[in-house]
């Protein structure tokens, strides 16, 4: 099967913070070939487990993030290990790290040493902070470029400390970068002839999600410094309104079963009236049929009492009835998924999103997570499962290296 990366090798020598940008190349059909070592404890005790069974190569981490990749066992403080690693890196046509300066200088491993082992090689180098600038070496984890990067002052309720976002956030955002960003100098090679390098800040990459998100102008032009909202539209009670909607907020209510959410900021002019006879087939609109509530102003001002009918009528129905019987009249009510819900998502399911992957040592097939993108002539695709730490040490010997 074609792919679109195929006949690429790929040379994998990061940590968390760059496994998801060798999985996204790999997924492609880039030949990817994770270097580890194993008696490194911290890439080695990656929990969850699967059945718990506290052992790397059960590590659920490690499964979803090393699919379709190789491995091969390296100890680099070892003299013979570092020159088989450096023969490793003239046969590659990627290799991708996330060294710091300091790191890389102490491993012979330096954008200019890795480009002398092999001058058409593109060097992908996703940090913390850049190799030139004051903080390169310093330690971080993705909660602390969170921090760093503001995306944290931004996230969660007013009245509340700062919140930290649900998952790596910030290794995915650096890994999505530095996916493209290698991809591009891929193609420029192949027109050129030349390798490239690229530098791939994390604090840079959810900084500009910060900037985005507030608005770097907004702050420059009304001296507006948008801190944390809650559910309310990014821009609401802060500064100079451009439309009396903005005001209108987003609201979570429980229903029988869950949470949904009321994007009511979003809703096209004469929404309100769908709105009642939402609420009316269901004998909930209470005194909102009343003329009166037709004219804006008149609902911001019983906006709290509008919420109360809406969280009565919400209670009383499940998450998708309220989904799909809203969707009809064009209103945004969305339902707050679970992990599970999203097992059972029907547009996933009908998208053929989720993935069984056989491991023959299990002799079972396990669920995995799709693309969120598909491609009819060159396919993404999980053909086999993570590699046991060192499984392809010597095939990948054999074949890049003819030992």
């Amino acid at each position: 099967m074609n792919q679109s990366l195929s006949g690429i090798k790929i040379l994998d020598f990061s940590g968390p913070a760059g496994f998801y940008c060798s999985k996204l190349l790999a997924d492609l059909g880039a030949e990817v070939v994770i270097v580890e070592n194993p008696s490194d404890e911290l890439f080695n005790n990656l929990g969850p487990y699967y059945n718990d069974i506290k052992d790397p190569n059960y590590s659920l981490y490690r499964w979803h993030f090393h699919t379709n990749k190789k491995s091969v066992a390296l100890n680099i403080s070892n003299p013979k290990d570092k020159e088989t690693l450096d023969s490793l890196i003239k046969h590659a046509d990627v290799f991708i790290d996330t060294l710091t300066h300091q790191e890389a200088n102490s491993l012979d491993l330096s954008m200019e040493n890795v480009r002398a082992l092999n001058p058409h090689i593109v060097h992908t180098r996703i940090t913390g902070f850049p190799d030139n600038s004051e903080y390169s070496g310093f330690k971080y984890t993705d909660m602390t470029v969170l921090a760093m990067s503001g995306l944290m002052s931004i996230t969660g309720f007013p009245e509340d400390p700062p919140n930290q976002m649900g998952g790596e956030q910030a290794y995915h955002m650096a890994s999505l970068n530095a996916a493209i960003g290698t991809m591009i100098s891929i193609l420029e090679r192949e027109l050129t002839g030349t390798g490239k390098d690229v530098s791939v800040s994390i604090q840079e990459c959810a900084s500009m999600s910060t900037l985005q998100t507030a608005n770097f102008n907004y702050y420059t032009w009304h001296g507006i410094n948008r801190g944390r909202n809650g559910l309310n539209h990014p821009f609401s009670d802060q500064g100079p309104s451009y439309d009396e909607d903005r005001n209108f907020p987003r609201v979570l209510y429980e229903s029988k079963d869950g949470w949904v959410a009321h994007a009511a900021h979003l809703a096209p002019p004469g929404a309100w009236k769908n709105f009642v006879k939402w609420l009316s087939d269901y004998d909930s609109q209470q005194d909102l049929d009343d003329p009166k509530f037709e004219n804006h102003e008149t609902r911001n001002l019983f906006q709290n009492h509008i919420n109360d009918v809406m969280k009565s009528h919400c209670a009383k129905l499940t998450k998708q009835e309220i989904y799909h019987s809203a969707q009809k009249l064009k209103i945004l009510v969305i339902p707050i998924n679970s992990v599970k819900d999203l097992t059972e998502d029907e547009q996933l399911i009908y998208r053929g999103y989720f993935e069984k992957v056989f491991h023959k040592d299990l002799n079972t097939e396990i669920t995995y997570p799709g693309a969120p993108y598909q491609m009819k002539k060159t396919p993404w695709k999980i053909k086999s499962p993570a590699p046991k730490v060192g499984e392809n040490t010597q095939q990948i010997l054999n074949e890049w290296l003819n030992q």
